[in-house]
């Protein structure tokens, strides 16, 4: 069982609530109906010390880095909904490596992002765990209910398209200092561009497949499109080494060329990659139509690692 089907069981196991809950479990974030016509955006992400971050070598993460990251990674699920990020809470769990100078550090990290984003932190939990540092936040952000972008959105003949270059994330340092693509996913929203959306937290191809699975629509990829963040990134780690937080979106295909002329930040690569159509399986294709993976992989699932 994948992460993926895990999750869509325990969905059907959880009633529904009662309230105004708009956006249900299963997308970058939940969304509760407000009463000035906007959304509620609700997110929760966590990082993980050696999994998340490192503590040892070349590749190792200062606690400012650490701090930063954790915000970093829900801001970008707020940005794949098309929202604006409001508020914050953080729990942390503190490792037996870390100490209160490192604690102050990681919030300094996190607290600086929050001034860029205009986000606040408002509250969260300190404790002191037994093992490994471990640090969650919860993020709440708004969007006006008719630009909410889903990953459920996309149909037959959308076009399929990235920002950003992929791969190779964590031995560049790209997962401690990218930028989420907060105005990126606002402008396609408010633009009404993008017809379905999602971030790239575990692979390109896993959430790419991901937008498949809610819309019910094949994908199929020209491979050799997919920009890649060196020269010497090869495409299994474009395509599957995740931890690339670019935005994944759909656009109709009257759109396209709108898209194209009027894309206001041009110094972040924007790329066509593929096209949405119908298919016997809700799965990316290659161009040929041979199901795309890489030794049966397809990015980051939690329950196929140690």
């Amino acid at each position: 069982m994948t992460e993926d089907d895990f999750l869509e069981a325990l969905f059907k196991r959880m009633p529904v609530p009662p309230g105004e809950l708009v956006i249900p479990p299963g997308d970058d974030c939940a969304g509760f109906r407000m009463d000035d016509g906007n959304l509620m955006l609700i997110a929760v992400d966590q990082v993980i010390e050696g999994r998340h971050f490192l503590e040892e070598g070349s590749a190792a993460a200062s606690p400012g880095q650490v701090g930063r990251k954790v915000l970093a990674r829900n801001l970008s699920d707020i940005a794949a909904m098309g929202g604006k990020p409001l508020y914050c809470l953080s729990s942390v769990a503190l490792g037996s490596r870390h100490d209160m100078e490192w604690l102050n550090g990681f919030f300094d990290g996190m607290l600086g992002l929050c001034r860029r984003c205009d986000t606040h932190l408002i509250g969260g939990d300190l404790a002191r765990g037994a093992g490994k540092t471990v640090a969650s936040l919860t993020i709440v952000g708004s969007v006006r209910a008719e630009h909410a972008l889903r990953r459920g959105g996309a149909r037959e003949g959308h076009g399929f398209w990235a920002t950003g270059v992929f791969g190779r994330s964590f031995p560049t340092g790209h997962h401690l200092d990218f930028e989420p693509r907060i105005a990126e996913g606002r402008w396609l929203a408010e633009k009404g561009l993008a017809a379905a959306m999602i971030d790239v937290s575990d692979g390109l191809l896993i959430d790419a497949g991901r937008i498949c699975r809610a819309s019910g629509v094949g994908l199929f990829v020209d491979t050799g499109a997919v920009p890649r963040r060196t020269g010497d990134t090869t495409l299994e780690e474009a395509l599957t080494d995740g931890e690339d937080y670019e935005l994944l979106f759909a656009v109709p295909k009257e759109k396209e060329e709108l898209l194209r002329r009027d894309w206001p930040f041009r110094e972040l690569p924007l790329a066509r990659l593929g096209e949405f159509r119908s298919a016997p399986l809700p799965i990316v294709f290659d161009s040929s139509g041979k199901p795309l993976e890489f030794k049966g992989r397809r990015g980051w699932d939690h329950f196929d690692r140690e």
